[in-house]
């Protein structure tokens, strides 16, 4: 086979196109972790102060593409379960998860019978 006589400019040209990018990304993952001060906790909390789901609990299923986590679908849209709340919901419960708020509350025939607190969540 023959060797391709590529100068050391071209060689330079083709290892910068190919190497700054990754180095980028590399770069941008590592100093975005080290740099922000928060806990895994203060993250996830950040993450879902803004879910909204309200409704009346249609169909409880499992998401096997992500990490069979529990999925309570209603007519307006479908919440993510809790591995620790994944116990308290049957279809016809009632859930109201209001943005900018931690807190689920959970109805049964028309009663609130708990309010879920994300603060309370066993996450590290």
């Amino acid at each position: 086979m023959k060797d391709f006589n590529i100068s050391n400019g071209d060689k330079l040209i083709v290892v910068s196109v190919m190497a700054i990018p990754i180095l980028f990304l590399f770069g941008y993952v590592f100093l975005n972790t080290i740099i922000d001060n928060r806990t895994a906790k203060e993250r996830y909390l950040d993450y879902v102060i803004d879910d909204y789901c309200s409704g009346k609990v249609d169909s409880i299923y499992r998401q096997k593409m992500n990490h069979n986590i529990m999925i309570l679908k209603t007519n307006e849209c479908e919440f993510q379960v809790e591995a620790e709340w994944e116990n308290y919901f049957k279809v016809g419960d009632s859930i109201s998860k209001h943005k900018g708020q931690l807190i689920l509350e959970h109805y049964r025939n028309g009663k609130l019978i708990e309010t879920l607190d994300y603060n309370k969540l066993n996450r590290e």
